[in-house]
C-alpha cells in the first residue's frame, strides 16, 4: 500500500486512534465506558429477541453460515462483518441505546458490534483493549456528528447510520493494531459507505438495520485496509465530494479535533430511560411529572402543545398513524399518550397492539407541535429544548419548559437505575442469575484477559 498522504484533519484523527492507549483514557472514563457497555449489551440481548433481528439474522445465517464472529443473545456463527451487521441491528432494535447528544450518534450500536467482530478475527483480544478502541470510536464519530450539526438531520440522513460508519472503523481499526495510516484508510473506506434515510422511522423495519449496517462498514474498511486497500484519504478536505460538504449544508471541520486527547466527547454519552426517540424525552419527563403533581390523566386533557427546535418538529413531530413500531416510537402525540395513560415509556406501551389503540391514537391527534424560533437560535446544543402547555378541559393550563431530559449527561440516570434497565432488559431472556453474572463481567471487564466470559453472559448460551 502506498504511504498516505491524507488531509491534517484526516491525519490527526487517524493519529489520535491509532495511538491512544488504555493508560491515556481518564479513569473516570474508563468507569463511564463500561457503563455504555453494560447498557449497550443489555440493549442488544433484549434486541436479539424481536421479530426484526430474528428476520434479519436467520437471513444471514442461511447464506453465511461459517465464519468466527459470535452474536448477542442467540446462537451460530458469521462472518465478521455479518456479525457486526446482526449485533449492531439487535443494539438499536428498540431506541433504547445510549445517544451523544449533539453528534444524534448512538455511539453504542455502531462501535462496541465493529469491535467485538475485529477481536473475534484477531483473536486474544483483552478487556483493556476493547475499552481502548471504543474510547478512539465513539470520539471520532461524536467529533463527526458535532461537524456537520443538527443540519445533517434536517436533510433526512439517519446520524447514527453515517457518522457510524467512521466510529465503526475506528473501533475495529483499533483492535486489528492498525497504524495511523491503515486507520486513515480504514475511514476513507467506511466514509464512503455512509448512508441511512430518516423516511425509514415512518413505518418499517429498516431503521434498526441502520446501525447494524454502519457498524458492518466499518468492519469492512479495518478489513480492507489491514491488507493494503486504500480509501478517501482526505474525507475531511475534499471540497468536491468530501464528508462535510456533501453531508450538510452547515459543516465547521474545527470540531473535529478541537481538544482532541484532551476535551472527551465520549463523557457527554448519556442513556435512555424510555425506548423511544430522544427528542420526546423532555415531554416525556415533564408529563411524568404532570402526572405526579397533578394526577394528570388523559381524560383531563383537552390539547398539548410542544414548541420545540426544527429538527425535533421533523423528527417527531409529524401527525401519528400508526405503521410499525417505529412509527410510534418516533412519534410524539403517541408518545404522550401513553405516556399520560400508563405512566412510562419502556417496552409494553410499543407492542404492536398498543400502538393501534383507538383511544392513543384518538389522543395522539390531540397533542400538536410547533417550532420555536428562540429555541432554534440556541443552535445544536439547544436541540432537545422543550416547553409544553398541556389544556385542560377545566380551563387550566400546565406548563414546562426543559432543556435537558433524564438520562442525559446534564441529568445522568443514577448507577442503581443504569442496572435496574439492564435487569429489565436482560432478566426474562438470560435469567436473574445470568443477568447479574453478566453485569459483575462489565463492571470488571478493564481487568479481563479476553472477551470469552464476556461472550459467555451475552451469547446465545446464555439464553434460557
Amino acid at each position: 500500500m502506498a504511504e498516505t498522504t491524507a488531509g491534517p484533519l484526516t491525519a490527526e484523527l487517524g493519529e489520535f486512534a491509532a495511538g491512544l492507549t488504555f493508560d491515556a483514557i481518564p479513569a473516570d472514563l474508563v468507569t463511564h465506558m463500561k457503563r455504555c457497555v453494560l447498557d449497550t449489551v443489555g440493549c442488544g440481548v433484549y434486541g436479539a429477541s424481536l421479530e426484526w433481528s430474528r428476520i434479519l439474522r436467520s437471513t444471514l445465517l442461511e447464506v453465511d453460515g461459517t465464519g468466527v464472529g459470535r452474536l448477542l443473545g442467540a446462537e451460530g456463527l458469521l462472518s465478521a462483518p455479518h456479525s457486526a451487521l446482526v449485533n449492531g441491528s439487535a443494539i438499536h432494535a428498540f431506541e433504547i441505546d445510549d445517544l451523544h447528544p449533539r453528534s444524534i450518534v448512538h455511539p453504542g450500536s455502531v462501535v462496541l458490534p465493529a469491535a467485538l467482530a475485529a477481536a473475534d478475527v484477531r483473536g486474544g483480544v483483552t478487556g483493556r483493549e476493547l475499552v481502548t478502541a471504543l474510547v478512539a470510536g465513539y470520539e471520532v464519530s461524536a467529533r463527526v456528528g458535532n461537524s456537520v450539526g443538527a443540519a445533517h438531520l434536517r436533510q433526512g440522513y439517519h446520524p447514527t447510520a453515517t457518522h457510524g460508519t467512521i466510529g465503526a472503523a475506528v473501533a475495529a481499526a483499533s483492535i486489528l493494531g492498525l497504524d495511523a495510516d491503515r486507520t486513515v484508510h480504514a475511514m476513507g473506506i467506511a466514509g464512503t459507505q455512509a448512508a441511512g434515510l430518516m423516511a425509514a422511522q415512518y413505518s418499517s423495519m429498516v431503521k434498526r438495520f441502520h446501525a447494524g449496517r454502519a457498524a458492518q462498514s466499518g468492519v469492512y474498511g479495518a478489513l480492507l485496509a489491514a491488507n493494503g486497500y486504500t480509501g478517501i484519504d482526505n474525507l475531511f478536505e475534499a471540497e468536491y465530494g468530501g464528508y462535510g460538504p456533501t453531508m450538510s449544508p452547515e459543516y465547521d471541520d474545527t470540531e473535529l479535533t478541537r481538544g482532541l486527547g484532551e476535551t472527551w466527547e465520549s463523557r457527554l454519552v448519556g442513556f435512555k430511560p424510555y425506548s423511544t426517540n430522544g427528542s420526546c424525552h423532555p415531554t416525556i419527563d415533564a408529563l411524568l411529572a404532570m402526572r405526579e403533581e397533578h394526577g394528570l390523566r388523559p381524560e383531563m386533557v383537552g390539547e398539548i402543545r410542544i414548541e420545540a427546535s426544527t429538527a425535533t418538529k421533523a423528527h417527531v413531530g409529524w401527525e401519528y398513524t400508526p405503521g410499525s413500531v417505529t412509527t410510534a416510537q418516533m412519534n410524539l402525540g403517541y408518545i404522550a399518550a401513553a405516556v399520560l395513560t400508563d405512566g412510562d415509556a419502556f417496552v409494553r406501551q410499543f407492542s404492536p397492539e398498543r400502538i393501534v389503540d383507538p383511544e392513543l391514537v384518538s389522543f395522539a391527534h390531540r397533542v400538536h407541535v410547533a417550532i420555536a424560533p428562540d429555541i432554534d437560535a440556541e443552535g445544536d446544543g439547544g436541540r432537545h429544548h422543550t416547553r409544553i402547555a398541556v389544556h385542560l378541559r377545566d380551563g387550566r393550563v400546565l406548563t414546562d419548559d426543559r432543556a435537558f431530559a433524564r438520562g442525559s449527561s446534564r441529568r445522568p440516570m443514577t448507577e442503581d437505575e443504569l442496572r435496574a434497565k439492564f435487569d429489565k432488559l436482560t432478566q426474562d431472556l438470560v435469567g436473574a442469575e445470568r443477568s447479574a453474572a453478566l453485569m459483575s463481567t462489565i463492571d470488571d471487564l478493564d481487568e479481563a484477559p479476553s472477551l470469552d466470559s464476556l461472550w459467555s453472559g451475552m451469547g446465545g448460551s446464555a439464553l434460557v
